[in-house]
């Protein structure tokens, strides 16, 4: 995907189904765009049981993300209430403790501060000094590499996904300002 996604939630039909993006997600998942919004058969007839958002983390990726779950919220409720929805966690940096060569890869800045509390800990009862924590933030998805972007968000073992559900889509559209 490039660039950020129409906002299906305030979009008209006529926009929404002229979407480029859109058009062809649903084709890709079996339903003719012009059926928009769609009913249960489609869960039915949907020829994967898995759709993986993977979204840089950071603030255009936050929203991008809440963009592609507002679509399936409005357009194609069965998929989210279904369980097909997923979101992964791509790392937002690499933590390396020094002199051992430790690695971390924490999808969030809380995930971050725990880790290296966690080394200053089990150094400090080891020795008697504290690791240094080098640390290097990825730009995007595109800055993490192939290897490090299939073992953090394509490889079934082991990848962190959340399920998606109609929480989540009600919840950030409060964040954003749209009430429901």
């Amino acid at each position: 995907m490039q660039g950020k996604p129409l906002n299906a939630w305030k979009g008209t039909p006529t926009k929404v189904k002229a979407f480029p993006l859109f058009r062809n997600l649903a084709q890709e998942l079996g339903i003719d765009p012009d059926t928009l919004p769609t009913d249960a058969t489609c869960v039915a007839t949907c020829p994967v049981r898995r759709i993986i958002f993977v979204f840089d983390p950071d603030a255009d990726g936050i929203h991008c993300s809440a963009l592609m779950l507002w679509f399936f919220y409005r357009w194609m409720p069965d998929l989210l209430a279904s369980g097909y929805l997923f979101m992964a966690s791509p790392p937002i940096c690499e933590l390396t403790a020094e002199p051992s060569g430790q690695r971390s890869y924490p999808s969030s800045e809380q995930e971050a501060a725990s880790i290296i509390a966690q080394w200053n800990s089990s150094s400090e009862n080891n020795s008697s000094s504290e690791q240094h924590v080098r640390r290097h933030t990825y730009r995007g998805l595109a800055s993490l590499g192939s290897e490090l972007l299939a073992r953090c968000c394509v490889d079934p073992a082991t990848r962190r996904i959340h399920r998606l559900r109609r929480v989540d889509a009600e919840s950030s559209l409060q964040v954003f300002g749209f009430a429901k």
